[in-house]
């Protein structure tokens, strides 16, 4: 049965799984044949005992788990406990056979005191002459290689979504969150609105005639007004006192209780006085007030509230980015252009529409939203278009890879929709166990001939075997045979 017959599930782990997720993963795994692919920064399986778990997880759900994983250390820990390590997920997918864990040891019935020391004595000696051989006549290796690679690059259109729980990278989306501030500020602006309004007085002479054979004093203050039409109210300005003779005439100037050319009334139409004096004189004004005039003043208009509040709005919402970064989790970038008014709170302007006036003041409260997305959601999407231009027998280099983000090209219902790009380099895979296989007990110059027919090398491979005295051959065993990788500066 061939590896594409089998059926395999691919786990890609993220940052934060520690091996609890680790265990929940595994638990919702369809296949019995899971492979694990573990990024560098990972928290899980970077112990010797996240891997004992890891084994223990595997027997008790009946799987068989393998791992693939660029880092040596876990890659060191794995093989220890008899797991299958990969350089990629397409390389695990090939392999139709993989290693299983070694079961670990249970302990029989509890051996004496005498037993344990003479087995203590046994392992001593054994160890020490295995030590003894080890040191003397068995060599080692050191491999230096240096994998071809090709530099690789993809660009997807990603739509963030607030109603997404997981990332979908068919479709190309990734989840997302909103995020609310709520942001309250003042603004002014001058009035463009202009009307007429009251501005000087009218004024001028009246008489005041007796009508009774006794002087009458009129008081300043005293309101006369005319009794036809609009009432038009008038006060002396100063006290005058009238002759004690009927028909005696006393002259006093009066002025317009209300400003404006209303007070502009014609001759002889003041005829009524206000109060018990009008019982002792009457008035008349022999010639026309005059002097009431209107001046230009400041107005309210319907456009100044407009273009007031569209300032407000801009200035509240340029304010509200920083509180909306603030309320952001690690990680995670808001999307500037998503940054929207989700509803006004309160709105007060100083003035109606009409009022008088040269400046218009307006509070408001506005609840903002954005939405905020994870670097990391879209570095993956990225991470996956890239694996799947790579050439066959290649696998993505973690270190270098360039992320890139276009602006955003739509905003719907809090979605956004943006492009990503990535540049990153794709090595050429070296599988490490089977070249051990392959070249143990070789002559170093076929290892060599080995090594450079069967991979894909940017340099000649490097080997160095130790000691010195040592026949020119590789090492029989495989665990002696260490092999290291670079890339090409």
């Amino acid at each position: 049965m061939t590896a594409e017959n089998i059926a395999t599930q691919i786990i890609h782990l993220g940052v934060d799984d520690d091996i609890i997720a680790v265990r929940a993963r595994l638990e919702k795994a369809e296949a019995r044949r899971v492979l694990l692919v573990v990024p560098p920064s990972c928290q899980a399986l970077n112990e010797l005992l996240d891997f004992k778990l890891l084994q223990r997880y595997a027997e008790s759900l009946a799987l068989e788990v393998a791992l693939a994983t660029n880092s040596s250390k876990r890659r060191v820990l794995a093989r220890q406990l008899g797991f299958s390590v990969f350089a990629s997920a397409r390389w695990g997918q090939r392999r139709s056979k993989w290693r299983r864990p070694t079961a670990t040891p249970r302990w029989g019935k509890r051996l004496s005191w005498g037993e344990r020391i003479f087995g203590a004595l046994v392992f001593l000696v054994a160890a020490s002459s295995l030590l003894a051989v080890a040191l003397l006549i068995v060599p080692s290796a050191e491999i230096a290689l240096v994998p071809a690679s090709e530099a690789v690059d993809a660009t997807v259109q990603v739509r963030a979504d607030p109603e997404l729980d997981m990332i979908d990278y068919d479709a190309g989306q990734i989840p997302a969150q909103v995020v609310q501030a709520q942001i309250e500020g003042t603004a002014q602006i001058p009035v463009s609105g202009t009307k007429d309004a009251p501005d000087e007085p009218a004024r001028g002479p009246v008489f005041f005639i007796n009508n009774i054979n006794q002087p009458v004093t009129v008081p300043e203050g005293t309101v006369i007004a005319t009794s036809t039409g609009s009432t038009i109210r008038f006060t002396t300005v100063e006290e005058v006192t009238v002759q004690g003779t009927v028909g005696a005439v006393a002259e006093v100037e009066v002025v317009a209780v209300d400003p404006g050319p209303s007070g502009n009334v014609r001759a002889n139409l003041i005829n009524m006085i206000e109060g018990l004096l009008s019982l002792q004189v009457r008035v008349t004004n022999p010639e026309a007030m005059e002097g009431g005039s209107v001046k230009q003043v400041g107005m309210v208009t319907t456009a100044d509230q407009e273009r007031l509040k569209g300032i407000l709005l801009q200035q509240l919402q340029q304010a509200s980015h920083s509180q909306l970064s603030g309320q952001l989790n690690e990680g995670e970038f808001l999307a500037s252009e998503s940054v929207a008014v989700d509803h006004i709170v309160t709105e007060e302007y100083d003035k109606p529409v009409e009022e008088q006036t040269d400046f218009l003041t307006l509070e408001m409260e506005v609840m903002f939203r954005g939405t905020a997305i994870r670097e990391e959601d879209a570095n993956a999407l990225i991470w996956a278009a890239l694996e799947a231009v790579a050439s066959d027998g290649f696998t993505l280099a973690s270190e270098g890879v360039q992320y890139q983000r276009g602006e955003m090209a739509d905003v719907e219902d809090g979605a956004v929709s943006f492009a990503m790009k990535g540049v990153a380099s794709a090595v050429a895979e070296v599988d490490e166990g089977a070249i051990k296989e392959a070249i143990r007990g070789k002559p170093l110059d076929l290892a060599e001939e080995y090594l450079r027919q069967n991979l894909r090398l940017e340099e000649a491979p490097l080997i160095e075997v130790t000691p010195t005295w040592w026949l020119e051959r590789m090492p029989w065993l495989a665990f002696r045979i260490n092999i290291s990788t670079r890339q090409e500066e």
